[in-house]
């Protein structure tokens, strides 16, 4: 056996595990700590009204529904939406997106109406739109649109930039769930991370290992692996 034989299972192992070591300690460590600081931040913060919109710069949840002020989109009824396109991959039809729209939007709170600052990203949303061309056209046509409609249900975490008696939330995080939801969906997003992390743990572990086992055993004890010696 070459020596390049000798190092080619060992080191194929190596490349193989110790990115798993990485990737499993940040998702494992890194990733969950994330994730409860921003729980933390969320579980602070008081479920605003108009009344205590009055500091700007301050971050701000607001929970309310999308006032019908809001302009319709080109998907109506949707007025913010992600717009997602079949496609093919390894074999498989999935559901890539593709584009998000997200104008201006106005959400109805208690003791008046905040406007949200376009450009928001959707977390989480309440409608859907389907459009499969009738039947017509490939499949890679077949469209669908998720978001938001007038009076739906909405839970925003943004920035307050402007106070007062025409408040405007900018950079904007827009779901389909109330406070208690979300601290729900964040603390399970936390028990995910750091199962997932230990996964890749374990795997990272076991093939540093196994490189670090057939090292000892092709170099000390002269195991052939690729034919004969």
């Amino acid at each position: 056996m070459s020596k390049w034989e000798r190092w080619l299972l060992p080191g194929i192992l190596a490349a193989v595990g110790v990115p798993f070591l990485i990737a499993g300690g940040v998702i494992r460590v890194v990733l969950p700590q994330s994730i409860a600081s921003h729980a933390q931040e969320v579980a602070r913060l008081q479920v605003a009204t108009i009344d205590t919109l009055n500091e700007r710069g301050a971050r701000v949840l607001l929970e309310g529904w999308v006032s019908d002020r809001t302009a319709p989109s080109d998907r109506p009824p949707l007025v913010a939406y992600k717009e997602y396109q079949r496609v093919r991959r390894d074999g498989e039809w999935e559901w890539d997106q593709v584009r998000s729209y997200a104008p201006t939007l106005w959400v109805e709170i208690p003791g008046g109406t905040v406007e949200v600052m376009a450009e928001y990203s959707l977390r989480s949303t309440a409608s859907k739109v389907e459009d499969h061309r009738d039947g017509r056209g490939p499949v890679t046509d077949q469209r669908i649109y998720e978001g938001f409609q007038a009076e739906d249900p909405v839970l925003v975490l943004g920035t307050l930039t402007v106070a007062g008696d025409s408040p405007v939330v900018g950079e904007a995080q827009i779901g389909f769930e109330t406070k208690a939801e979300y601290l729900l969906t964040l603390d399970r997003e936390q028990f995910t991370a750091r199962w997932l992390g230990l996964l890749f743990l374990v795997l990272g572990g076991l093939l540093t290992l196994g490189a670090g086992v057939t090292v000892y055993l092709t170099w000390h004890r002269g195991l052939t692996i690729f034919g004969s010696r």
